[in-house]
């Protein structure tokens, strides 16, 4: 088959890392081909974070310019930063939350939604962190509700993945109450995007 990309972008504090990890422990587990990489930024708490997850048998993590089958962005000013990566008509999912950097100005919401909205996407805004707060008490886990609601949208992805498979490498990160409440945040976030999918 050749190469999905996703690309993962947000601010380090967000779970990005975990969110890379979690895809790539499902392609293990699909038998699926896998390279996974943190190429930009910094994993501190507020820092850029760009990671590329390429799926397929193509031997770099690095993905070209216009060729993100899809995005999930944990937040709006990265989304902005790093739309031109994807593709014609693939998928952005973006985390309906604004982190500015400090000292700086920023453009608002509604420009930045607007300026994504310039590339001919299929744009998906989501408000994962209210999502993560009504069912695991904390924004912590939205991370895992952008990744549900992109396999309910995206029927590729889904067809790849499968609900089923991304629960079983939740198993592989999480713990106890953990895990289970990660679980249900996943289902219903997926049942969200697959009322709003294509």
């Amino acid at each position: 088959m050749r190469s999905y990309n996703i690309l993962i972008v947000g601010v380090g504090g967000q779970g990005l890392l975990t969110l890379g990890s979690i895809i790539g422990v499902a392609c293990t587990i699909r038998g699926l081909d896998v390279a996974v990489a943190e190429v930009h930024g910094m994993s501190q708490r507020g820092g850029s974070v760009v990671i590329y997850v390429r799926i397929g048998e193509e031997p770099s993590p690095i993905m070209p310019v216009g060729s993100a089958d899809h995005m999930l962005a944990l937040e709006l000013i990265e989304a902005a930063r790093h739309i031109h990566h994807v593709r014609r008509m693939g998928y952005v999912t973006v985390n309906d939350f604004l982190w500015p950097p400090p000292l700086s100005v920023y453009p608002s919401r509604d420009q930045l939604i607007s300026e994504v909205k310039t590339r001919d996407i299929k744009l998906h805004v989501v408000d994962a962190n209210n999502m993560s707060v009504k069912i695991t008490g904390s924004p912590i886990s939205a991370n895992i509700a952008i990744l549900g609601y992109a396999l309910g949208v995206d029927e590729f992805l889904r067809g790849l993945l499968g609900l089923d498979v991304i629960e079983k490498s939740l198993e592989e990160h999480f713990r106890g109450r953990a895990l289970e409440l990660n679980k249900s945040l996943l289902r219903i976030a997926f049942e969200e995007g697959l009322k709003r999918g294509e």
